[in-house]
């Protein structure tokens, strides 16, 4: 009882000179950020986004620490890193970016002056681009089954170069991922062309922010975006996208948590069309594929496969 007495008069007593907010303030932050947990026996590889982040977990194992700098939930268009995250920065070797994605674009040469010994590796350089609707380059090129294939690639040659008494290791997984990719690669061709005999496939879709472009390209699928290149888009557009989903009978509208906002809701009141949350900046980017593949063809027989799939890669990666 002294001590709640005790601690009630302390409370009062900062919260008389102003501190008690500053105080709760600090202890918030302190929570808050939490510090990564690094080996810092091992190297420390930089990523934009948890994606990729994934993409280098399957090469590299647990031979290197991984650093996202764009954290879970916020978006790669708009996103500004600490101070705490450019000085953490600075200790990276190698920093694997996407290519051309906001993020990127307005933050890439300050990263790399505040980490002038860090090598900068840009893995779309042996893809393919893609250009939306409006003609403009997609930079989302991670979603993709083929274009993971080509980002491994990059992954294992920049690391084996860098660490060749590793580089075994690295081409050994990288041949294991890429097998898993098949597999992958023919569980969302089973999907798309078993319900397509069925004649239940949706061959267009709306999405808010364009993303899903090299995916389109590898199913012959069309994209229906309501923005472009960041911009809002104007009331006609909205119009024109709604009436083409009425005359196309269009059933799927891909949403993103980053991207929610008023023009969504416009479009979902006035075509009654159900929107279907995707996360194309998840760690789990194989789940959402699958995810994506199934919306789009409303099959759902396919999730024992995708269970069964997860476990063996699991299996693979102890193994490992």
């Amino acid at each position: 009882m002294k001590t709640y007495t005790y601690i009630n008069k302390v409370i009062k007593m900062l919260a008389g000179y102003g501190l008690l907010s500053v105080i709760l303030l600090c202890l918030t932050n302190c929570n808050g950020s939490k510090k990564n947990t690094f080996d810092p026996n091992k190297p420390i590889v930089t990523v934009t986004i948890e994606p990729y982040r994934y993409f280098v977990n399957q090469i590299a194992g647990d031979d290197v620490n991984v650093n996202v700098m764009v954290p879970a939930g916020s978006s790669p268009e708009t996103y500004e890193p600490s101070a705490k995250q450019m000085m953490e920065l600075s200790h990276s070797v190698i920093y694997f970016k996407v290519g051309e994605i906001g993020f990127e674009k307005t933050w890439m040469v300050k990263l790399h002056k505040n980490a002038p010994k860090m090598k900068i590796v840009d893995t779309s350089e042996r893809i393919e681009s893609a250009k939306t609707k409006s003609g403009y380059v997609d930079p989302h090129t991670w979603m993709s089954v083929d274009n993971a294939k080509i980002i491994s690639y990059t992954i294992r040659d920049e690391l084996s170069m860098m660490y060749p008494d590793k580089a075994k290791k690295f081409y050994e997984r990288c041949e294991a991922f890429n097998k898993h990719l098949v597999e992958l690669r023919d569980m969302l061709n089973a999907i798309y062309l078993g319900v397509r005999l069925r004649g239940n496939r949706q061959s267009s879709f709306v999405i808010y922010h364009p993303v899903l472009t090299y995916f389109a390209r590898e199913y012959d699928l069309e994209q229906f975006a309501l923005e472009d290149e960041g911009r809002e888009p104007s009331i006609q557009q909205i119009q024109n996208i709604i009436n083409l989903a009425k005359s196309e009978e269009i059933s799927v509208l891909f949403v993103q948590k980053e991207f929610a906002n008023r023009n969504i809701q416009t479009f979902i009141n006035a075509t009654n069309v159900k929107p279907i949350e995707i996360n194309p900046l998840s760690y789990d980017w194989e789940e959402q594929m699958l995810l994506i593949m199934r919306s789009l063809t409303k099959d759902t027989v396919s999730d024992k496969a995708v269970l069964k799939a997860k476990a063996r890669r699991k299996a693979e990666n102890i193994q490992q």
